[in-house]
């Protein structure tokens, strides 16, 4: 299974939603800045609360002596490559019955390494494909008084040089083994698209880029399709984001969400 690259027919194909949502609160600086500055922040997956978000371990105890032959002859094949094929085997042999592949701090060690490299390679940004969910604007909006922002998907997806992949996450009763012996990149998309069942409720998409220098990254104003107050966003908070819309989104829809016996309804507003 591959990272989808992210082309413009590819995530049509995908079936991405027109819409992806993020929920924010308005009382925090810097998720204020995706409005004030148009800019997202590209989380590194060790962020992220969930003790298995992005940390499935990696299953070394399920090698079996063949891989780890097999993996040694071709690390040989790289390493030595003026050696004979005789020479590769023995190379291969010697280091299998060192049996460093099983031993524990050898292990601790190898997740070390995977895991440093993939916290700071990867930048993630996480969306929902829901804009109306009671739990999501309590978690994530500050208990109903922060605001959500939708991003048009395919406008998002196309902006250029912004991401390198992405996909819907998929939720499992029971997280998908991962081995050692897996490519890099099904390890990647496993670590980064797989979640227990119970966090099905956020319908989270997540797009990814391999990062260079700043998780920080701006979007054009384009890209906004909706800006939804919370249903208990103070006057303030709500009228700074009013005159803010009027100045910067003028294409961009604005709702006001409302809740009433644990449902959440949206009223546009005009700007």
């Amino acid at each position: 299974m591959q990272l989808t690259q992210p082309q413009p027919s590819v995530f049509v194909e995908m079936g991405l939603p027109p819409i992806l949502y993020k929920y924010r609160d308005w009382n925090n600086p810097y998720h204020k800045r995706i409005l004030t500055e148009n800019e997202i922040y590209l989380a590194s997956p060790a962020d992220f609360e969930d003790e298995y978000d992005c940390k499935i371990p990696i299953r070394y105890d399920l090698l079996t002596e063949e891989e780890i032959y097999d993996l040694y002859f071709k690390s040989s094949l790289e390493l030595n490559q003026h050696f004979s094929v005789e020479q590769h085997k023995n190379f291969a042999l010697k280091n299998q019955k060192k049996g460093l592949l099983l031993d524990k701090e050898r292990i601790r060690e190898l997740e070390k390494f995977f895991f440093d490299n993939f916290n700071k390679r990867f930048g993630v940004l996480s969306l929902t494909a829901i804009r109306d969910n009671v739990t999501m604007w309590d978690y994530y909006a500050n208990h109903n008084k922060g605001f959500c922002i939708g991003f048009h998907s395919i406008a998002l997806c196309k902006t250029s040089n912004l991401f390198g992949g992405g996909g819907i996450m998929n939720y499992y009763n029971v997280l998908p083994i991962i081995k050692f012996t897996d490519q890099n990149e099904k390890k990647y998309f496993y670590q980064i698209h797989s979640k227990l069942q119970k966090w099905g409720f956020e319908e989270e998409y997540r797009l990814t880029k391999s990062l260079t220098i700043d998780r920080k990254v701006q979007i054009p104003n384009e890209v906004y399709a909706e800006i939804i107050l919370g249903p208990d966003i103070p006057e303030i908070s709500r009228q700074e984001i009013v005159q803010l819309s009027k100045n910067k989104f003028k294409t961009c829809k604005l709702y006001k969400a409302n809740i009433s016996n644990q449902k959440i309804t949206l009223t546009e507003t005009s700007l």
